[in-house]
Order: structure tokens, then C-alpha cells, then sequence
């Protein structure tokens, strides 16, 4: 790592570190000026790290962190919940649509396996059952974010064995830790709220993106 990646990716971790500690100590105002700064941090890591310099307005890694960098604005905003759920919504697509995008000579894992997926599937059914009585009418919302999530996750699943084994690890590792932190989220807000809830959505939410954009790094640097 260069001394200009070096200190973009320090600064992004001290700043994540300060917000998961301000989030565990309750100062959610303090917050307004840390939670803000870590996805950018990551955008100019990814940008630094790869040739994408030039065309980073088109590139779905990009534009998925600017969305996911808009609903962690929304959710800091009383009432903005739906603003930041359609946020993370399209951020999805937009990984999705790298995942789909990638290339290799190598075949997937999962498409000689497709009935392995079903265990993605069978979290979300489980998940929308937990959750399902007590949505009111967030039920379609929610329902439609989790089909989204579901099928990020499944499409980076399905890098394992098409790209370089450390780089579909990245992926799959980043898009279950996403997974993750949404259900968190969606059980604290809508089922059982818990006091921790808060820190361990976070550290997930971050561990998350840490490790799809270096994924996406890998995958951007290794020679096709």
C-alpha cells in the first residue's frame, strides 16, 4: 500500500473507530461530523487504488458507496427512514451490478450448484417472518429491500471460484456482513430493540465496506 492509500485508509479507520465509540457512549449529535466522513474516505481509497481516476462516475462501486454514503446522511435526520432505505436500496444495485459485471474465464462454484443459494433464500423467508407482524406499513418497503440484499449477497457468492479465491472471499465476507448489519438494524427498529444494537450495526455496516471496496481494488489491479 502506497503512503497516500496508507493514510486515506488510516484516516478512515480512526474515524470509524471514533464513531463506533461515540455510538456506544450515546453521543449521536457528536456523530454528525464522524459517521459522514468514513464513506468518503473509502471512495478515495478505492479512486487512489485503482485506474479508475478518470471514470469514477460510472464505475457501481463508486456509485454504490455516494448511495450508501447518502443514507448514512438520511438516517442521522429524524423521519428520513424511507430516504435512507431507497438509498441503500439503489447502493445494492449498484453492487450487484458490479458482481454481475465481472469477468473471468473461470465458472462459479454455485453455477454448477444453483440449489446451494436456497440458503439465502431461506434467511430472507425467516428474517421476513420475524419481522413481518410488526412492520405496519413498512411491510412492502422492507420486503423489497430484503429481495435486494438477498440477491447482493447470492451475487457475491457467485464470484467464488469465477475470480481469484482472496478476492471472492472479500466480496462474499463484505456482502454477509452487510446482510448482517441490516438485519440488525431491521430487528432493533422493527421487532426487539436492544442497547447494543447501535455499535454492532456499525462495526458490521463498516467492516462491510472496508471489504468490498478492497475486493473491488483486488479485482480492478489483477491482470485480465
Amino acid at each position: 500500500m502506497k503512503p497516500k492509500q496508507l493514510t486515506i485508509f488510516l484516516a478512515a479507520a480512526f474515524f470509524s473507530l471514533i464513531d463506533i465509540a461515540l455510538t456506544a457512549f450515546g453521543k449521536e449529535d457528536l456523530r454528525l461530523f464522524t459517521k459522514p466522513l468514513i464513506i468518503p474516505l473509502m471512495i478515495g481509497l478505492y479512486i487512489t487504488s485503482t485506474d479508475e481516476k478518470k471514470s469514477w462516475w460510472r464505475d457501481a462501486i463508486v456509485l454504490g458507496l455516494i448511495c450508501s454514503w447518502a443514507g448514512d446522511v438520511f438516517l442521522q435526520v429524524d423521519g428520513m427512514f424511507i430516504p435512507g432505505l431507497c438509498s441503500f436500496l439503489l447502493a445494492h444495485l449498484f453492487y450487484i451490478k458490479f458482481f454481475v459485471s465481472t469477468k473471468s474465464d473461470s465458472k462459479s462454484f454455485f453455477k454448477l450448484r444453483p440449489v446451494m443459494l436456497i440458503a439465502v433464500l431461506a434467511y430472507l423467508i425467516e428474517l421476513m417472518h420475524l419481522l413481518w407482524p410488526t412492520l405496519g406499513q413498512m411491510k412492502i418497503p422492507v420486503l423489497a429491500y430484503g429481495i435486494t440484499i438477498s440477491i447482493m449477497l447470492s451475487a457475491a457468492l457467485w464470484q467464488y471460484q469465477k475470480l481469484e479465491t482472496k478476492t471472492a472471499i472479500l466480496f462474499i465476507i463484505g456482502a454477509f456482513f452487510f446482510v448482517l448489519s441490516d438485519s440488525i438494524l431491521a430487528i432493533n427498529k422493527f421487532r426487539s430493540p436492544f442497547e447494543e444494537a447501535g455499535v454492532y450495526t456499525m462495526t458490521t455496516y463498516i467492516v462491510a465496506q472496508l471489504l468490498i471496496v478492497v475486493g473491488a481494488i483486488r479485482y480492478r489491479n489483477t491482470p485480465k
